[in-house]
Parts: C-alpha cells; structure tokens; sequence
C-alpha cells in the first residue's frame, strides 16, 4: 500500500512538484475560467469565443488558430514569475486571485504543448502544435481546465 502524504504548508507541496517534473500556473482573478476570457469585441484583447487575439495567431479569418511556439496561452514556470504576475493581477484588479497549476508532463490535448518562452525566464506558453479550428482549442481549453488544481486566495503562499 502506497504512503499517504500530508502537507503542511504550500511549501512542502511545492518542493513535491519540483522533485516530479515541474509546474506551470497562472493566476486568475475568483470567479474567471482558468483558460477562457469573457468576450470582448474590440481592441488589444478582443476575443474569439474567449480566446483573445494577442494569445495565438489566427488565420485571417479568424476561423482557424495556427502553430507558433512563441504565441499561447500564458503560464508561469517558476515561483518568482507566478508571484510577480500574481502581485500585478491582484494591485491592478482589486479582487481575489486564484491560482490554477498543472504539472507540465501532465497530459495535454496531441495538438498542443507548454514551450518555454525564450525572452521571458520562468514563462511559458500552452501552445498550438497543428492548425486547428477555434472551436476545437476552445474545446481543447476547456479540457486542460478541468485538470488543473486551484489555490485559492494564494497571495499568503507567495
């Protein structure tokens, strides 16, 4: 029979998940999905059935995402990086932030994959490895969100 372990702080969990293989998480203000944004219809952050623009490239069309393995959905990698973003999110919002992490050797959809962001250390982009309909990453999105793990109100354990 397998040991049960018990954590006694976000710590100990988080030298756990070093050891496995890593993680990524990315902060999300309460009550927000995890990989899909509301929609918004024009500017910087317009979406595509709450995908938004700036994240990945879309043909012009806006029917089809396309492979890049520097445009995706943003993640932190690192610590250092998460408590940043998490900082910024939180100041600029006002609002409870949760924080929703997956391991990166996790099982993903076999048309997407984390890349390591090569301008940003401890970043890193949930991206599209094949052309694919936005309907089929918003599907795809979905099912990433519902294995990920979420703690919430995270600001004391960063």
């Amino acid at each position: 029979m397998e040991p049960i372990l018990h954590f006694k702080s976000l710590t100990d969990l988080r030298d756990i998940i070093a050891e496995l293989e890593g993680y990524v998480a990315r902060p999300v203000a309460r009550g927000r999905h995890p990989t899909l944004y509301e929609e918004v219809g024009d500017g910087r952050y317009r979406t595509v059935m709450g995908i938004r623009i700036c994240d990945y490239r879309f043909s012009q069309d806006e029917q089809w995402v396309l492979p890049d393995d520097q445009m995706g959905l943003s993640f932190s990698s690192t610590w250092k990086n998460l408590k940043s973003v998490y900082k910024l999110m939180s100041r600029a919002r006002g609002a409870r932030v949760d924080v929703y992490w997956v391991l990166q050797g996790a099982d993903l959809p076999s048309d997407m994959a984390f890349v390591e962001d090569r301008q940003r250390a401890g970043h890193y982009f949930l991206t599209v490895t094949k052309t694919m309909k936005v309907s089929k990453l918003v599907e795809n999105l979905r099912w990433v969100a519902d294995r990920m793990s979420t703690i919430r109100d995270a600001g004391c354990a960063l």
